[in-house]
């Protein structure tokens, strides 16, 4: 009699017992504030390229929560012809090293956050993946970003990664018969302002 109970107990418990493995899905529209800068240098100076607006606001981030945070699925598309250096001849030299008459956008798509973005709080670091498609060619990518702000709708995050020229099989500009040349790296910074979809 007692097992007989024990056994309905148990059954009790997994029939009412909330699921563990629910999925949960988040959705964040992608402000058009968002920002990317590019950092480089030259054999004689530093230069800095700016997009200062993504320019659009209906595009979004979807994450899936999984064990070790959540997959993302993103499409983001920024037009090389954004870019702007703060000196007309350095803004064409980029734009043509970055063939942007034949691929005329940068694509990034974010693949992995190691943390559900309602989690996150202020100053709190966390790693993701992206894939990169610049002029033809796709590059993935482990990205650390910093999250500047929350509140529970909106969002800002600091991303950060130095990515080479030839990741992409371009070769740095150069000037004046090669006196002037620009250094294979660049330093990349993605801000994101994002806003939480309304439900």
């Amino acid at each position: 009699m007692q097992m007989i109970l024990w056994v309905i107990l148990v059954l009790t418990n997994v029939i009412t017992s909330p699921k563990q493995h629910s999925t949960t899905n988040e959705t964040w529209v992608v402000s058009s504030a968002s920002t990317l800068k590019v950092d480089g240098k030259t054999n004689i100076n530093n230069f800095s390229c700016m997009v200062a607006s993504y320019g659009k606001s209906t595009d979004q981030l979807i994450c899936e929560k999984s064990i070790d945070g959540c997959k993302v699925t993103s499409h983001l598309t920024i037009a090389i012809a954004l870019f702007d250096c703060h000196n007309r001849m350095m803004t064409k030299d980029l734009q043509k090293t970055l063939k942007s008459q034949q691929f005329p956008e940068m694509v990034i798509g974010f693949k992995k956050f190691s943390a559900l973005p309602s989690t996150l709080n202020k100053g709190m670091i966390f790693s993701g993946k992206a894939d990169i498609v610049l002029a033809g060619v796709t590059r993935s990518y482990d990205i650390k970003f910093t999250t500047l702000a929350n509140t529970s709708s909106e969002l800002e995050l600091l991303g950060k990664k130095t990515l080479l020229f030839t990741d992409f099989g371009l070769t740095p500009p150069s000037k004046l018969g090669g006196t002037i040349k620009v250094k294979n790296e660049l330093d990349v910074e993605f801000k994101l302002l994002l806003k939480k979809a309304s439900t």
